[in-house]
């Protein structure tokens, strides 16, 4: 590498980027992101065992898909710090009572409002059955039984509803209340091969999963415009800010890319992921731009000045990368789960930073520089000052 001129045979990095973004568009569009519960609501059950169930986790998979189907299924892992607890993870699943409002809408052709809270009271086994009633516009046509038999068709397997009454435009269903957590865990119970010593479940609503996506968004939106800011004022030059913004989006999106190729889901963790790449990525690039500015000082050619800054921090870039990546990859093949979720996206995008920061931002930053005319705009400077 000590004879490859980067300024010369950006072209050849060019070239790679387009196809590494294009193939990275191809994946978002084609098999799109596993977004986890974290993104798009759901909840995490936690079942602390009396034995290790590690034999028996394909049946206990296999009733949580039976109750909420394979669509809203997302994970069933064994706990790495306690091999008795399985985690079942499930997306958002629609109440009873908005399917009870759906089906009595659609039925009756009408439009459907819940009168007053919903009341929940328990049988004599200790059952709950929750009575929720609804008000119609008009007095229903449809008969009891008729209106039943829909609502039962709802949940065939767990018979939820216990009774519906009917008085004038009033309708009041009793339906079993016990949430599809529950059912997962009492249905995990019945097993003879499992006892469920106790449980925790960990509910996350769509508002609040929408919130932190926005969140996730605003963080890294406003981490890179003040880098950009930053850049820019040490530099002196929007080109060079320009460029270093290339660069972070190149990394993240990267990043990206193999989370849409390989599926890998989604958490939180993703977060302060991004906002350490980009942290991360930044210092290289800065690194390599104080070199290339000294350099400009020296010799009149930016473009031998950029490629001999590159040259003399490729050294600096690559060992810094190695022991970085020996400590995070320790980390990810050690660490439980949720270190995992965080170490894995930083293996990809310190990589990524390593291309990017020693092959593209010298290169963007000279193209950027002929496009802004900063050579032409210098020289004029001195001309006008010399008048």
């Amino acid at each position: 590498m000590k004879n490859f001129d980067f300024l010369k045979k950006k072209n050849i990095a060019f070239i790679v980027s387009a196809v590494l973004l294009v193939a990275g568009l191809l994946s978002f569009v084609i098999a799109g992101f596993n977004m986890g519960v974290d993104f798009t609501g759901g909840s995490k059950i936690t079942m602390h065992m009396d034995k290790d169930p590690s034999k028996d986790l394909d049946a206990v998979e296999k009733y949580v898909k039976d109750i909420v189907g394979e669509d809203k299924f997302v994970s069933l892992v064994q706990s790495t710090t306690n091999k008795k607890d399985i985690i079942v993870t499930i997306k958002s699943v629609t109440s009873f009572d908005t399917l009870v409002i759906k089906e009595i809408a659609s039925l009756y052709g009408i439009d459907v409002k819940t009168i007053g809270d919903k009341e929940t009271t328990a049988d004599d086994k200790g059952n709950e059955y929750a009575y929720v009633s609804f008000e119609l516009n008009a007095e229903p046509t449809v008969k009891e039984d008729d209106l039943k038999a829909k609502l039962n068709a709802l949940d065939k397997e767990n018979e939820v509803f216990k009774s519906v009454n009917v008085e004038k435009n009033v309708v009041t269903v009793n339906y079993y209340s016990t949430s599809v957590e529950e059912k997962i865990i009492a249905k995990v119970n019945d097993d003879e091969k499992f006892e469920v010593v106790s449980d925790e479940i960990s509910t996350i609503s769509k508002n609040r999963a929408s919130a932190q996506t926005k969140t996730a968004l605003i963080s890294a939106a406003v981490a890179i415009v003040l880098m950009l800011v930053y850049i820019t004022f040490r530099f002196k030059q929007i080109a060079s800010g320009l460029a270093s913004v290339a660069c972070l989006f190149f990394n993240l999106f990267m990043m990206f890319t193999f989370y849409a190729v390989f599926q890998w889901e989604m958490t939180l963790d993703i977060i302060p992921a991004c906002l350490t790449i980009l942290g991360y990525s930044i210092n290289a690039t800065i690194v390599i731009f104080d070199r290339i500015r000294e350099n400009n000082v020296k010799e009149a050619d930016f473009d031998a000045a950029a490629n001999s800054g590159v040259h003399s921090t490729m050294l600096r870039s690559v060992n810094t990368t190695i022991t970085t990546l020996i400590t995070i990859i320790l980390v990810y093949i050690l660490g439980v789960t949720s270190i995992k979720a965080f170490a894995l996206p930083l293996i990809i995008g310190i990589i990524a930073g390593l291309f990017s920061s020693v092959f593209l931002a010298a290169p963007i930053w000279s193209v950027l520089r002929k496009w802004f005319k900063v050579e032409e705009k210098a020289a004029a400077k001195k001309q006008a000052k010399a008048k």
